[in-house]
């Protein structure tokens, strides 16, 4: 088994598609029907080995927590807010490794996180 998709959820879906595609570097794939026959967008990163389902829903209470493996997290921090995003939490120091934090338009979290064992052994 492997993970395929993610699903993200908006109201605002144009602005979402927009956010992901112009500030993200994704690009949009397809259309899949899932959940309670919403129909889904798919879009890609050729960076990561899973795809996002950008799926509208007049919900605010469903949001996801995305973590995005990164081998240098202060260069994709800096890259992303040249970009225009936004982030809720600057780089820090974890147990986990060095993660910084931000919000897409919709409320949805993402973690960048460069793993490290911080932890004292």
């Amino acid at each position: 088994m492997k993970l395929k998709y993610l699903p993200v959820y908006t109201a605002d879906f144009e602005g979402q598609i927009e956010f992901y595609t112009q500030k993200l570097g994704f690009r949009v794939t397809g259309k899949m029907t899932f959940y309670e026959g919403r129909e889904s967008t798919v879009i890609q990163s050729d960076k990561l080995n899973v795809a996002l389902l950008v799926t509208n829903n007049d919900s605010s209470s469903d949001k996801s927590n995305i973590i995005i493996n990164t081998t240098d997290c202060l260069k994709e921090y800096h890259l992303l807010r040249t970009a225009g995003v936004f982030f809720c939490k600057s780089p820090a120091y974890l147990p986990a490794g060095l993660a910084a934090e931000f919000l897409d338009p919709a409320g949805n979290k993402f973690m960048l996180l460069e793993e490290r064992n911080y932890n004292e052994q």
